[in-house]
């Protein structure tokens, strides 16, 4: 990959190339460059490095730059490599903003043990509350509060560390907090405090001074606290273990709904300090709330809370509420519940009918399920109907059923099933319910080609008794998945060399040989350590990673993309270049031009949570043939639509979208669009199929 001065020399030759004749003039450098910088995001000269996956080699000149956006926008990069031996560097970087330096500096820290370096902790701290630690008025307050978040960021060694980093928010805060003019440093400074409780939560809860002025924000104390404001306070209360059954009372009575869904959170946590009769009180109460998000909240905290000393009667009720989330949730907690209660055993049971073949299948088969759960006598009579039903998701859910029916029959069926998602929610509870007895439906698994299952019956035959047979047909579905040279099958191969450390001899290692020069040196350095396991001899790996980069497909990345659902319905998704430009291009590519997504599902859906959807295989294994490089930075508020991962650099082109806020996402995933009306994303059932996608012209300002 060429670094960032051979790029902007590749743009200058292509420049003079692209002249009609040798007479002309050819295009200035700056102009070439402008030429190829895409609208809406960071410097090209970064954005190239990133695309590329370069690391600190390619991005620290950059960071050098004479330019003030590639120096700022380099530091940042820097700082998602998340390597704690970057903020030494960091600090000293000259010509830096604040802002980005802060980021980067929080960034490189980013899962650190403070314990392992509790200077390099307190140097951090210290750069950043000497940079915040100024007379604060009009002028001064925009240079200081970019400091505040990447100080909540922060997990600190000690409680001081801790009390040092709060004190400068909230004084920071709280000097925003009466000024309009300064509401979304307002916000920033809440969102700090939220973080800094929430990360910091071993070490300390929030100091009462602080406690004191999060109450008058979640009482609307001034006119900045709006509705982000107050729920920002509140869940630094939550967080800070500083709530109390006042302030409690007054979120529950809030006019927004995303506050008192948050207030009931509590109810079903700690409480408040509320006694239990008042507890049960308030959760039954907000189980007739406007909102739906707050009375599936509120469900599920009877559930937990009230059931058992006051009965299913609440739950039976929302068995025919209006909003289809909270019904299943009723559905599902009468599996569990009060299953003494003959009567509500009958009326489970007279839900429990076998759905249609075409159209809505959930109502029934939670129903059927919860049946299972509280009489399998009576879901005897209808498990054949539901394990041979042509949906397979009811099929998947009826292995559910046979599992916690202790059904071996229907689920040794289940197990050879025509869909892999199906076969794989059957052999695990084979494997519990008949032991060893299950190896030849989950062996048979590995003849399968999905990422999901073959890395179910892999995990599953590390139990097994070792066996040549077995290993085998581990090594034939390792070549297979390799062959296909999928990056995205990484966790099923990997899964298989596991067990392959159960089942192969030192014999057998020969043909694993190759895959010490995989295009994942993940799996190049896991089948070093299997071999050396099984002869005693370490081998040399020398892998050869796939070429990282690809042409840049949009130039303007501002743009916004209609999805369009089977079921009926729409909603559109405006794009966010600036938080994650590498991200927006290839999603727009993938979405708009290869039609990707047409015909996928929203495969997982968990209401006051997300939904995720992009799936080849309508599960989480299944994704595009590449691994997306993180763009970390955006914020996880309702609405934002991220790429789900399974750790660092995983992303697989699967998405989700955030259906509340959810900050304890942030600075974990990237965040590249944001969806513009959530109506449509509210009422998504799980399976629903998105039907196709395309560019649509964006309403409004980004």
């Amino acid at each position: 990959m060429p670094g960032a001065g051979a790029w902007l020399s590749i743009l200058t030759v292509l420049a003079v190339l692209q002249q009609p004749t040798p007479r002309v003039t050819p295009v200035p450098l700056e102009v070439a460059r402008k030429m190829a910088q895409p609208s809406g995001a960071g410097p090209i000269e970064v954005l190239y490095v990133e695309k590329g996956w370069g690391g600190i080699d390619a991005l620290m000149p950059l960071a050098r730059s004479e330019d003030a956006a590639v120096r700022n926008a380099a530091a940042r990069a820097l700082g998602r490599l998340e390597d704690p031996g970057l903020v030494l560097p960091l600090i000293s970087l000259p010509a830096l903003s604040v802002s980005a330096r802060a980021d980067a500096i929080a960034q490189s820290l980013k899962g650190f043990n403070p314990a392992a370096d509790p200077r390099l902790v307190q140097t951090a701290l210290e750069w950043l509350y000497v940079n915040g630690d100024k007379p604060l008025d009009q002028k001064s307050i925009g240079e200081v509060a970019p400091v505040m978040l990447p100080l909540g960021r922060i997990a600190y060694a000690t409680q001081d560390q801790m009390r040092k980093a709060e004190t400068l928010i909230l004084r920071i805060t709280l000097f925003t907090r009466p000024d309009r003019r300064l509401n979304a440093l307002y916000l920033q400074g809440l969102r700090a405090l939220e973080s800094l409780a929430r990360v910091n939560a071993k070490v300390a809860g929030l100091h009462e001074d602080t406690v004191t002025e999060l109450e008058r924000s979640v009482s609307k104390h001034s006119s900045n606290d709006s509705a982000p404001a107050r729920l920002l306070a509140l869940a630094a209360l939550i967080n800070g273990r500083g709530l109390t059954e006042d302030t409690e009372r007054v979120a529950l009575k809030d006019a927004d709904w995303s506050v008192r869904r948050l207030a009931i959170t509590a109810l079903a946590g700690g409480g408040a300090g509320l006694d239990e009769p008042s507890r049960i009180a308030l959760i039954e109460e907000a189980l007739g709330d406007q909102s739906p998000q707050v009375r599936y909240e509120a469900l599920r905290a009877y559930a937990r809370r009230g059931a058992r000393t006051n009965g299913c009667g609440p739950i039976l009720d929302r068995r025919d509420d209006r909003d289809q989330h909270v019904m299943l949730a009723a559905m599902d907690a009468l599996g569990d519940l009060c299953k003494d209660d003959e009567e509500i055993t009958a009326l489970v049971m007279a839900e429990a009918r076998v759905p249609p073949a075409v159209g809505s299948w959930h109502r029934e088969t939670h129903a059927f399920v919860a049946l299972a759960k509280r009489s399998p006598e009576k879901a005897a009579v209808l498990m054949e109907s539901f394990a041979l039903h042509p949906v397979w998701w009811v099929r998947m859910y009826a292995a559910g059923a046979a599992a916690v029916a202790g059904d071996l029959v229907h689920l040794e069926k289940l197990a050879y099933d025509s869909n892999d998602n199906v076969r794989e929610a059957a052999i695990e509870p084979l494997r519990r319910l008949k032991s060893a007895g299950a190896d030849p439906a989950i062996i048979a698994a590995l003849e399968r080609t999905d990422v999901q299952l073959l890395r179910t019956a892999a995990r599953l035959l590390t139990e097994s008794a070792a066996s040549q047979a077995v290993s085998r047909s581990l090594i034939a579905a390792l070549m297979r998945l390799t062959k296909e040279g999928k990056e995205t099958s990484r966790d099923a191969r990997l899964a298989i060399l596991d067990a392959m450390a159960v089942h192969t001899t030192a014999e057998e290692t020969t043909e694993l040989r190759a895959l010490l020069r995989d295009f994942d040196p993940k799996i190049a350095e896991r089948t070093a350590q299997l071999i050396t396991g099984l002869t005693g001899k370490t081998p040399e790996t020398a892998p050869f990673p796939r070429p990282r980069g690809w042409p840049q497909e949009f130039l303007e990345l501002r743009q916004c993309v209609t999805v369009n659902l089977g079921a009926g319905g729409s909603f559109v998704m405006r794009m966010q270049p600036a938080s994650a430009p590498v991200a927006v291009d290839r999603f727009l590519k993938l979405a708009t031009k290869d039609h990707y997504y047409d015909g996928l599902t929203f495969h997982r859906v968990v209401p006051n949570f997300v939904i995720q959807g992009g799936s080849p295989g309508a599960n989480e294994y299944a994704g595009h043939r590449e691994y997306m490089r993180d763009e970390v930075g955006g914020q996880n508020v309702r609405g934002s639509v991220g790429l789900s991962t399974r750790g660092r650099n995983t992303g697989d082109a699967q998405i989700f979208i955030n259906l509340v806020d959810n900050p304890r996402l942030n600075f974990d995933y990237t965040v590249f669009a944001i969806v513009e009306d959530l109506d449509a994303v509210d009422k998504i059932q799980e399976g629903d199929v998105i039907r196709s996608m395309n560019l649509t012209k964006c309403s409004g300002p980004g």
